[in-house]
Formats: structure tokens, sequence, C-alpha cells
């Protein structure tokens, strides 16, 4: 019989704005802990919010044992790793002036628009251990700016947003953000031309990735389901176009270096395709051992349920060029809202695109009109890539570049 403490503890502080005045401050500290025990093939697991006897979860869980719930795989053991990746920010107290004085400056320097939304300090401290050696911590705490913005004069439900995420606090960089967004919204330019440009999507952005993660999931490749299911090892992409799970100290994601099982990737990454090649789809213990395939640690849970496979944070490896260097001259369509889009089973991209910027590679430089962009996915990936860019130049965020047909809607 082997113990294991699953143990997440939530702390936050959102501030809630509203017509670019502080609403509400909601706080919010929580702890769940959850208590699994393995035996002879199967788990048992109770959970708790709040303080808790670990007596009492015990015998939950091992009275949990009888609804045989099937795990015959090995626990994670063996393992210490501790992170601790906060950095010093604001007290609650500081926080609300910060909010105050910031709103205070898009009052007066954007009258005519409206700000709303929140901004919040995101503080996580998970520890998963168990009694075979395994001992795994992560600490990481995050201020978020997160402002839709609004034009006074316009009838939509709003209009631009803006995004500040980091571990430090930066006031200037979020106004840089701000106005950078509002002065090219108030400038309108027309597309270069219609047909195949550069578009460019913040780097964090899943839309342009969404099909790719999907085939790779390895449930679907492991049953045939998978566009990817016999293409394991085959070079189908362009040689520049690599694909992390990352939990890297970079990657601001709220993912844990650590899966729900305790699984630790080295250097807290694993490629899943590389320089063009798909490498492996990804896994959890459940996937991996069914199907044969590599365990790529991809499990996610509640604290007191079963893991089970899930998609946790993916990476574009950079391709070690400023997005001007990758553009090499052109502008390129800077996608800021696009709602409403998807790729068909067969890998076809298409999508409104509501906002979208012109940029030549450093700067916004004026507001399109509505778009359409559409693509298709072994060429997005292949000819039509472009590259991820090592600079944060769209909006404080780094950016992933494609070559796309784009006409206006």
């Amino acid at each position: 019989m082997i113990k294991e403490k699953y143990i997440k503890n939530e702390r936050e502080i959102t501030i809630n704005v509203v017509q670019t005045e502080i609403k509400s401050v909601r706080k919010k500290d929580i702890t769940k802990t959850g208590l699994r025990i393995y035996d002879n093939g199967y788990i048992g697991i109770a959970g708790a919010v709040g303080k808790v006897d670990e007596a009492v979860l015990e015998k939950r869980a091992i009275e949990n044992l009888k609804l045989q719930i099937p795990y015959p795989y090995e626990p994670s053991s063996n393992h210490v790793e501790k992170v601790d990746y906060r950095e010093e920010t604001f007290s609650d107290e500081e926080l609300v002036k910060e909010v105050e004085e910031l709103l205070r400056i898009l009052r007066s320097e954007f009258p005519d628009f409206i700000f709303s939304n929140n901004i919040s300090i995101q503080e996580m401290d998970t520890r998963l251990f168990n009694d075979k050696g395994l001992d795994l911590a992560h600490k990481d705490r995050i201020i978020i700016v997160e402002l839709v913005i609004k034009e006074k004069s316009s009838i939509n439900v709003f209009d631009a947003f803006a995004v500040f995420a980091d571990r430090e606090y930066s006031r200037e960089k979020t106004l840089e953000i701000i106005r950078e967004t509002l002065t090219a919204y108030k400038n309108q330019v027309k597309l270069p031309t219609e047909g195949k440009l550069p578009v460019v999507f913040m780097a964090d952005d899943q839309l342009p990735l969404k099909k790719v993660i999907e085939e790779l999931n390895g449930y679907k490749v492991g049953t045939g389901a998978s566009l990817f299911k016999d293409t394991m090892g085959e070079k189908k992409f362009n040689e520049g176009f690599t694909l992390y799970q990352s939990a890297e100290k970079e990657d601001i994601t709220g993912y844990e270096f650590f899966d729900a099982e305790g699984v630790v990737n080295k250097n807290h990454k694993y490629a899943l395709i590389e320089n063009g090649r798909i490498i492996s789809p990804y896994t959890d213990k459940k996937t991996a051992n069914q199907f044969s395939l590599p365990l790529t640690g991809s499990a996610s849970a509640e604290y007191d349920k079963v893991p089970s496979l899930a998609s946790r944070y993916f990476k574009v490896a950079s391709s070690n060029k400023t997005l001007k260097e990758l553009l090499n001259g052109k502008l390129a369509v800077a996608v800021l809202i696009a709602s409403g889009g998807d790729f068909t089973a067969e890998g076809v991209f298409g999508t409104p695109v509501q906002l979208a910027f012109l940029t030549d590679g450093e700067k916004l430089i004026g507001k399109l009109p509505e778009l359409t962009i559409s693509g298709e996915l072994y060429s997005m990936f292949g000819d039509d890539f472009i590259g991820r860019s090592e600079d944060k130049a769209f909006l404080g965020q780094k950016a992933l570049a494609f070559n796309l047909d784009v006409k206006y809607i």
C-alpha cells in the first residue's frame, strides 16, 4: 500500500474594473488536499477543502479502494525537486492603490474610451509527495492585467483589449501596451494587398495551434482517430517548427513543472514535434501504457479525482530572430481578436478577424478593416511557417507568424 498527498493552495486578489473605476475587490485563499492510496492495482482517493484531518482522509481513501478503480501503474518515486518562481510584488493594499493610479492615468489620457474587466495577483503553491521518495513542490505568483477596451461612441460590446502578465509588475509597460493599441486603433489603414500575406498571432494564442494539439492527443493517436496516426517519426512540417510541452520558468502559464501523476520531464519540457518531425503525442501513464507510447507527463486531476489525460501548455520553439527579422521587410497582419473560426476535420483553417492591425514587426501602424484569414494545417506549419519571434514585439508578447490568405469581409 502506497500513500500519496496532493495539496494545492490558490491565493488570489482580484480587482474588478467597471467604467474605468474600481467596482469591487475580491480575495480568495483556498487549500485543497487529496490523499491517494495505491494498492494491488487500484486507487482510492479522498479529498477535502481547508483544514484536514489526515487520519480521517486516509481512512476514507482506504475505504474507497473498495470501489475498485483500476490504476495498474507504478506511482512516481525517488524524485525530490522544489521550485519557487515568485518575485516580490504588491501587498493587497498596494495593489489597490496602484490600480487606482493606473485608472486615473487612463481616464486622463483616453477620455474617449472605457476600460473594464480584472486586474489580479494569482499565487499558486502545489505539492505532491508520497512514501516512495517522491516530493515535488512548485510555487509561483503572477500579476495579470486584463482590460477590455470600449470606444465610447461604439455600438460594440468591446472594441479591443490589453493584457500584461508577468511575475513583476510594470506600470510603464502596461501603459505602453495600451498606448500602442489605441494609437494604432485610431489610425485606419488598408491591406498592402489581398491574398497571401504574413499574419502574426501572439505566441500564447492557441488558435493557430489548436488542430496540431488536438491531433497530438495520445488517446486519439492510439485509437487511430488522429491525422497523425500513421506519421509518428516522420518529417511533415517545416524544419524550423518545433513544438514543446513546456513548464519552463519563462513560461508564465499556471502549470506546475510536474503533472498530476508526479511525472517530471528533463528540463521541464518535452518535444512533441522537433525540426518538423512528429516525435510523440502527449500522454499520461494510462495512455502510454495502453498504446505503447512514450510517457510525456500530461496527466491532470482535481485534488480528489483520478489523474487523466489532458493537454498542458504548448510552446513553439523560438526562431532566434526578432519579429522584424522574421518579416524581412514585409508588413504583416497582427491578429488581436479572431472569434468564430476553426479547423475542419481535414485541417483546413479559417476565421473571421474582428480586430487586426498592420505591423512592421516593431510597432503597430494602424487598424485594419474586418478580415478573413485562411490556410491549411500542413502548409501553415510547412512552407508557410515563418517562425516565432525572440523579442516581445507584439504588444509586449512574443509572436507567431505564418503566411496565410487574407481577404476583406
